[in-house]
Parts: structure tokens; sequence; C-alpha cells
């Protein structure tokens, strides 16, 4: 698969995929994916009214053109292997998984998986693979470069 490629997932889920590379350890970059308070500061741009609960939860909408897709999320406590985030009442946005690979002491390379429930009708099929699909790549592909500007400054 192609990156940002989307791929048929159960129950009529489609998901998207990216990646970056860090130079970090593996604890900076779990501590700042778990702590949902610190989202805000590097989610990027089409995501709005970011805001997170004790209980460990976020909350946002996905700016998409002709379509805002709200979500809540929490963290999967059974993922042992990633940090995973699941859908936690209604909205689009299924779950996002988060997989940290080691590649040095000082290197790891982030991967994140979003599933999602596309937009339904003749409109939404024509408009999901042009327009929101692409968008839902840049959202993700934003967010990681800022994460990564975000704790590689930090690191300094």
């Amino acid at each position: 698969m192609a990156n940002g490629t989307p791929e048929p997932h159960r129950n009529g889920l489609r998901r998207v995929r990216e990646d970056v590379h860090i130079h970090s350890d593996y604890g900076t970059l779990y501590r700042k994916l778990v702590d949902v308070s610190t989202h805000d500061e590097w989610l990027g741009p089409h995501f709005q009214d970011v805001t997170h609960d004790p209980d460990g939860g976020v909350t946002f909408r996905l700016e998409l053109p002709t379509r805002t897709e709200g979500a809540r999320l929490r963290r999967d406590p059974y993922e042992r292997e990633a940090v995973a985030f699941v859908r936690d009442g209604a909205g689009a946005l299924d779950s996002v998984v988060y997989a940290i690979h080691r590649e040095g002491e000082r290197e790891v390379h982030l991967t994140v998986e979003a599933a999602y429930h596309p937009a339904g009708g003749a409109l939404g099929g024509l408009l999901e693979p042009l327009v929101h699909r692409p968008h839902r790549v840049q959202a993700l592909r934003e967010s990681l470069w800022n994460l990564k500007q975000l704790i590689e400054r930090r690191e300094e």
C-alpha cells in the first residue's frame, strides 16, 4: 500500500496511514502521545476545538471541505503494542493508532493509522476519493510534522 492510500476495512471502515522519523527516544514520544492534554499543541489545522478530559479522552472536529466530522476518542487500555485511541460515542472516526518503532537510541519511526466511516450516498462516494481522503492524509501529515518539530526542538 502506498502512503496515504486507503484500504477497505471491516464493517465499511476505510483507513489512511502516514509515518514520520523523529530524532528522539521512545519514552519521550510515548509520553507525548498518551498525554491528551498536549494534543492541541501538535494536531494540524484540520483539527479544530481540540479538548481533553480527565479520563484521558480527547474531542475535536476534523474540518474537511464540504464535511465536518466530530470525534471523541479514548485510549484503548487493552492495546499494548501501540498507542491506540478508539471511538467513544458517535462520529465518523473509529480509531487512531500510533505505532512507535525504535530505530536507534535516539531515533524512532512513528506510524499513524486512522480508521473512519466515509461519507455515504452518491455525493459522498464521489467526494471521498477526490476531496476528503486527500485532506485526511494532509491532516495526518501536518500533525505528524508538527509533533516531530515539537519533540525535536525540546530534545535540543
